[in-house]
């Protein structure tokens, strides 16, 4: 599950790809830079799914909802797994 502080680094290193400031993203998305900064850095407590549609839009990205059961299992979690023994793969089923 991704946290508010996970968002706002995967927003910033967006915005960071595309060599936009701060300030430059504030504009394009109708958003203050304040208000980006404490979103980039998990601060925000409170924001819309219209900011976040907006800002997405301004960096280029869309915003899609996934099913929690039907995701798929990252590198990282398969190696977790392995490393805590966890049942995986075809034969645990």
């Amino acid at each position: 599950m991704k946290t508010v502080v996970d968002l706002g680094a995967e927003l910033k290193a967006w915005r960071q790809e595309l060599k936009k400031s701060q300030a430059a993203l504030g504009v394009e998305s109708g958003l203050r830079q304040e208000v980006l900064s404490r979103l980039e850095h998990g601060r925000l407590a409170d924001f819309s799914a219209g900011k976040l549609l907006r800002l997405a839009h301004a960096l280029g990205l869309e915003v899609t909802l996934t099913p929690l059961s039907r995701r798929r299992p990252t590198l990282e979690t398969l190696l977790d797994e392995r490393k805590q023994g966890a049942n995986t793969g075809p034969e645990s089923r």
